[in-house]
């Protein structure tokens, strides 16, 4: 029988998504504030313009900064990874979807066996990339893309879903600390 099993991760703000509501908040003062001082000292056509920007600006304010609030959902079934990008609860995304099977390597995203590796296609779904503990990275070969990395927070339903499906030398590092490619344990 095969395992369904489903996780939610909220990704935390960043540097980007607040550069991008304190941009979105600063145009929607500005743009209007402008338009009137226009249209008291030049032109009376201005009044009207900053009246349209200040009833179409608050829609596409809100409509920005609401869509910065970004959920994964992997899910597993059937020896399938799939990870799926929910924006603002209204637009779903699908990110990819892997076999488990075909992970050359599931670690934590800060192991030393990354580094001087060179990936064509890079899959961020990770709630916080700077938690080095809770931050995975599966790396596999795409038919489309070559060599791929995906960098995902999973909680440990989502692990143990996976480990029938992984290869016995990732079971045995990931799950039980041995035998790392190094030759050393953990």
């Amino acid at each position: 029988m095969d395992v369904f099993i489903e996780q939610l991760v909220k990704r935390k703000a960043n540097a980007r998504s607040i550069s991008v509501i304190v941009g979105v908040i600063l145009m929607l003062v500005l743009l209007p504030v402008v338009c009137f001082y226009l249209a008291f000292h030049f032109i009376a056509y201005f009044l009207y313009i900053g009246i349209f920007i200040i009833m179409f600006g608050i829609y596409l304010a809100w409509y920005f900064i609401t869509s910065q609030k970004i959920e994964y959902e992997y899910s597993v079934a059937g020896g399938t990874l799939s990870v799926a990008k929910i924006i603002a609860k209204r637009k779903r995304k699908k990110i990819v979807n892997v076999e488990v099977k075909d992970f050359d390597l599931l670690c934590k995203a800060s192991d030393s066996r990354l580094n001087g590796r060179r990936f064509v296609k890079h899959y961020t779904a990770a709630g916080d990339m700077k938690d080095e503990e809770k931050t995975y990275c599966a790396t596999f070969n795409s038919p489309a893309f070559g060599s791929c990395v995906l960098f995902f927070t999973p909680n440990e339903k989502i692990l143990q879903a996976m480990k029938s499906h992984l290869k016995k030398d990732i079971v045995l590092e990931l799950f039980y600390h041995r035998g790392t490619q190094n030759g050393s344990n953990r």
